[in-house]
């Protein structure tokens, strides 16, 4: 198996408006996938029972604040902003995978602090499957 570090990532964000690399100054890309349950406990169950039902996912992006990462494309973030996130784990060369899923904003943050670096964050909340892909 190959291992690779998160160096070579490229991050996009498509949208009506267009679309906008995020990747520059990122710190940060985490896809989440979570299976829901239904409870199927009843009577004299000793234990609960789970019933698995619908699967979810979002993914999480940090970059540091700077004009090249997510504070320059503030108003391209803006939460509610339907459109698909693209993100090329090994980089955009041909040959390697890329992933995309149909999402929308669901939270987005600047953070200040007094002792470190700016940083810019934001959540996109997937709407439907991954779709996995190769590079052409």
């Amino acid at each position: 198996m190959t291992r690779y570090t998160g160096h070579n990532l490229a991050v996009w964000w498509a949208y009506s408006g267009g679309s906008v690399a995020l990747d520059a100054d990122f710190r940060s890309f985490t896809v989440s996938e979570e299976v829901n349950d239904a409870d199927s406990t009843a009577g004299d169950d000793t234990y609960a029972g789970h019933l698995p039902t619908f699967t979810d996912a979002s993914a999480d992006f940090e970059a540091v604040g700077t004009t090249n990462s997510g504070t320059t494309h503030w108003s391209r973030i803006a939460p509610r902003t339907e459109g698909t996130v693209y993100w090329y784990p090994e980089g955009t060369a041909s040959a390697l995978p890329y992933h995309y899923a149909a999402a929308y904003i669901q939270t987005r943050d600047r953070d200040y602090p007094f002792d470190d670096v700016a940083t810019v964050s934001l959540t996109w909340q997937f709407d439907g499957a991954i779709t996995d892909g190769e590079v052409a």
